[in-house]
């Protein structure tokens, strides 16, 4: 059955199009992943599917009576004062009040002056039978079984479901909203990047929820894995145009590059062949001059030529204007790192027990474990940034640290792009400017100033400092934040192509896969344990070793 039909629909912000003319349909029951790049237009379009933005052209069907639920980025203002729980379980505008009417009743149950006056005991206990009655007809009790369910995969502990929401963190409050819509379980699942924040098992958790989902997904995401693993198709916004492809991540990334290549061949045919009639053209034309019957097969021809440029197909953009990135260093020493019975604490709390660890040059290693078990925090002692409770450090001969900080922080948010760059490194204003359109900074990027940049540019400004302080050791804390699809393939690239020594926290697993040759992994008993070879293989062992 069809949910959603887009029909010709454009989208325009101050004149600046986002998209033009597009047709899409939403069929239920489907999975749909919405890919493209950083600024295309994925937001949006999910925006109008909602009904929370409008076309400039264009008409937007949905199915009559469908529920929709949206994953915004923000918690509405009004439950910013209540609990994790109460704006979970508010699975409608009735439920909310219903429940507060228990609620009132239970505490009129328990007042003294209630239950000294026989008549109003039983008013009130009629009152509420008549609301417990419609609380059960409207799930109620499966519903508080379910909120508990969802924030419990989310990665929520009992203790925090009395949290009020507006003391939570941004990541933390956004989860909440997930956990929300996902109680409601809407005819039409539209979900903004729902796995940002999420660690593993959260992510793995997610990704069921979704495959046995009883309506229809649309998820943006740039978890390949989790694409991978949850849809059975993918629209492509791109140019302006939308595309559909009819398999999960992996079979688009093989058909788009196999419908690029055939549409590049129809134009360079058309191309050819535009060629060869004017060519009979050019001859016709001279044959005209010369004897006046050519002028009919000349004007013909004309004619044909076009009508084939009327059609002419536009040429194919085979090769994407990309992120270019080169991490080039001097050789260290063999030993990089070596650890000796390092622990950490937290106000009395120990996040991972004493341990070893060494490290040798050109290893490449991935640090998991669950949100809070100290991943940050193990990078940062080893940084010497926070001193450890326990044990020894020991950076190797000729390392030079490279540092990528998830919260950015490490970022002069006053200087500009174009200052921080200079910086860096001695190099003239030329230099620092083509580094920087290297890394897809505008002229006007380059003058604004850091803290006004979006997550992506600053993402991509910290790449810039690896490139320029020729690290040879790099430790890496969730690099494939806020970068789109194509830009983390590049960031792939370079790191498989780099000589040195890594050591990265990631919540990216096909990111993990493709780099990592060995996984420290922090348990829930704080002890860290080593895996030799990529996230599969770990997610393997420990699958085999929890059902052993």
């Amino acid at each position: 059955m069809l949910l959603v039909n887009f029909s010709k629909v454009s989208k325009d912000y101050a004149s600046n199009p986002v998209f033009d003319q597009i047709d899409l349909e939403v069929i239920t029951g489907e999975r749909i992943g919405l890919v493209g790049e950083n600024g295309c237009g994925k937001s949006t379009l999910l925006k109008l599917m909602a009904g929370l933005d409008t076309p400039t052209e264009g008409t937007i069907s949905r199915k009559r009576k469908m529920t929709i639920g949206y994953l915004s980025q923000e918690i509405a203002p009004q439950q910013r004062s209540r609990t994790v729980f109460e704006v979970v379980e508010e699975v409608s505008a009735e439920f909310t009040v219903l429940l507060e009417h228990l609620h009132d009743l239970e505490s009129q149950m328990a007042d003294p002056e209630v239950t000294t006056d026989d008549d109003a005991m039983t008013r009130v206990l009629e009152a509420y039978g008549k609301a417990q009655e419609r609380f059960e007809a409207m799930g109620g009790y499966m519903i508080e079984h379910k909120a508990k369910a969802v924030l419990t995969g989310l990665g929520f502990e009992p203790r925090q479901y009395q949290q009020i929401v507006g003391s939570l963190s941004g990541g933390e409050k956004k989860l909440v909203n997930l956990a929300r819509i996902l109680v409601q379980t809407p005819d039409l699942l539209l979900l903004d990047e729902p796995d940002n924040h999420l660690d593993m098992a959260a992510k793995a958790w997610l990704e069921q929820y979704i495959r046995d989902y009883p309506g229809t997904v649309l998820i943006i995401s740039h978890d390949r894995h989790l694409l991978d693993r949850t849809v059975n198709k993918i629209f492509q916004l791109e140019d302006g145009t939308i595309d559909a492809y009819f398999g999960n991540y992996s079979y688009y990334v093989e058909e788009r590059q196999r419908r690029l290549l055939q549409r590049y061949e129809y134009y360079m045919n058309q191309q050819d062949e535009i060629k060869r009639l004017e060519a009979s053209l050019h001859q016709l034309r001279e044959w005209a001059k010369l004897n006046h019957k050519f002028s009919g097969r000349m004007h013909s021809m004309e004619k044909r030529i076009e009508r084939i440029k009327e059609d002419l197909a536009q040429r194919p953009v085979l090769v994407r204007n990309k992120i270019k990135v080169d991490l080039d260093s001097e050789r260290s020493g063999k030993k990089v790192l070596e650890v000796k019975g390092l622990s950490q604490s937290i106000e009395e709390s120990v996040l991972f027990q004493p341990f070893d660890f060494t490290l040798l040059y050109g290893e490449r290693v991935g640090i998991v474990g669950a949100n809070g078990s100290g991943k940050t925090t193990l990078l940062k002692t080893l940084l010497d940034i926070l001193p450890p409770a326990k044990g020894t450090v020991k950076i190797g001969a000729s390392v030079v640290l490279g540092y990528y900080s998830q919260e950015q922080e490490t970022l002069p948010f006053e200087s500009t792009p174009l200052d921080f760059v200079s910086r860096l490194k001695p190099i003239k204003e030329p230099q620092a400017i083509a580094l920087l359109r290297r890394l897809l900074f505008t002229y006007r990027d380059m003058h604004t100033t850091i803290r006004d940049l979006s997550g992506g540019e600053k993402s991509r400004l910290q790449i810039a400092r690896l490139m320029l302080t020729d690290a040879n050791f790099l430790l890496l804390d969730e690099p494939t934040n806020n970068l789109d699809i194509p830009s983390i393939e590049v960031l792939e690239e370079a790191l498989q192509q780099f000589e040195g020594t890594i050591l990265m926290v990631s919540h990216d697993r096909y990111f993990l896969d493709k780099i990592a040759t060995k996984i420290l992994a922090i348990g829930e008993d704080g002890r860290i344990r080593e895996y030799p070879g990529n996230f599969s293989y770990y997610a393997e062992k420990v699958s085999y070793q929890a059902n052993v």
